[in-house]
């Protein structure tokens, strides 16, 4: 079996002529841009752009890496367009000005493609969903590169290259999404359907600085010093993970993303050339090293499971009540409120299903997810999580195999 190819490059700063000579290095190292690109192809550069935010918060993708990958595909003669679905439900042009890549755009006469709005399209090869609606700049377009960057996630423990394309769906329909796909292991297999939709040519991975801990918004930077890429999204985002000493098999996007064919999380089935994985591994990474919780179809057990797995929680001294989580909570009514005689938003945790998108669209740092006091008493149930997030991936598995034999 031919193995997958992953470029790590180091890469010490955000200097444009460091950056954009790191990924000319990467996109060599992995074959050349021309099996990726012909003349007068139009193509979508997809960065991460969650909320607008200033870049050396390390929320978005870097807009140097931007420049770079933006460069290349214009000496290549391709009709070049940018984009993203931000999270925040405000202005999506706002979002790209603030972290700066709305700026290298204009600079380089990039088009801007419309993400606000969509189109639904069937997708009979869906493993959770038979059709999707995705952004028109999607559609609209000959191919598509994404341009993620490395964070921890509340949800999926880390974030990369296949939760990227989660910004391919327009406006708040994310949050619908969140709402009908509430298990972590069925919202992971959506992601891995609008991966297997869209077939992005390439993957270009900034992590100069990552972004730990309370992640994928309000965390800290951390250097990792390298820029990864490839055109395998489950295998870029395997190597991601030994960086940050992070076993994939806790990444329910990665697995699922293999079983499905979209790439290989076997890391002696990827070829990583360049510089070698633990030239930047950080063991010190603050990244959650535990798989989530399934839930349970049960509605008894779902009620017992909400008792023990992590919640979101707002600190006081932080919340300026912009009531911005109140606005992005997927659920109906909404899970958060303002109660009389309260300063703060107030959870009702007996409805909120764990997508915590309110921690990450938090623009204060205000949110952090935090073990329930159930879950502190009984330290045993964390090893019960593993054993019963084992037994799911694997019934997932032999029923996928199945499926395919039919």
């Amino acid at each position: 079996m031919e193995k997958a190819v992953v470029a790590i490059v180091k890469c010490d700063s955000y200097d444009s002529l460091l950056v954009e000579g790191a990924v000319r290095r990467g996109v060599e190292l992995i074959g050349g841009i021309d099996g990726i690109v012909k003349p007068g192809e139009k193509i979508l550069l997809k960065p991460n752009i969650l909320r607008g935010a200033d870049p050396g918060r390390c929320v978005t993708t870097h807009p140097e890496v931007f420049r770079a990958v933006a460069k290349i595909f214009l000496e290549k003669n391709a009709i070049v367009s940018y984009g993203d679905s931000p999270g925040d439900p405000l202005s999506t042009v706002g979002a790209w000005k603030k972290c700066g890549i709305f700026a290298v755009a204009e600079e380089l006469h990039l088009l801007q493609g419309d993400f606000d709005h969509g189109q639904s399209r069937s997708f009979p090869e869906g493993i959770v969903n038979k059709s999707l609606t995705i952004a028109n700049a999607v559609l609209e377009n000959d191919g598509l590169v994404s341009l993620p960057k490395l964070k921890t996630h509340g949800l999926t423990r880390m974030t990369g290259a296949v939760k990227n394309q989660f910004g391919c769906v327009p406006g708040m329909l994310k949050g619908q999404y969140h709402a009908q796909f509430p298990d972590v292991f069925e919202f992971s297999k959506l992601l891995v359907d609008i991966n297997l939709f869209i077939k992005p040519r390439l993957y270009v991975l900034d992590a100069v600085y990552a972004m730990e801990g309370n992640g994928p918004q309000s965390g800290e930077p951390k250097k990792i010093g390298c820029i990864l890429v490839s055109t395998d999204p489950v295998a870029i985002d395997t190597v991601a993970c030994h960086l940050i000493a992070l076993d994939p098999a806790c990444v329910p996007p990665i697995t699922f993303g293999r079983q499905a064919g979209l790439g290989t999380d076997d890391i002696d089935q990827i070829e990583v050339r360049g510089e070698t994985v633990e030239t930047f591994q950080d063991k010190s990474f603050n990244v959650v090293r535990k798989p989530p919780v399934p839930l349970p179809q049960n509605k008894y057990l779902q009620e017992i499971r909400r008792l023990f797995i992590p919640r979101p929680v707002i600190d006081k001294k932080k919340c300026i009540v912009c009531k911005r989580c109140i606005q992005v909570c997927p659920v109906e009514p909404k899970v958060l409120s303002m109660k009389k005689n309260r300063r703060v938003p107030q959870y009702d945790y007996g409805r909120c299903i764990r997508c915590y998108c309110c921690q990450e669209m938090c623009p204060e740092k205000a949110i952090s997810i935090h073990s329930t006091a159930l879950k502190k008493l009984f330290p045993f149930l964390s090893y019960l999580s593993l054993f019963i997030s084992s037994i799911h991936s694997k019934a997932s598995s032999e029923k996928m195999t199945n499926e395919e034999k039919k």
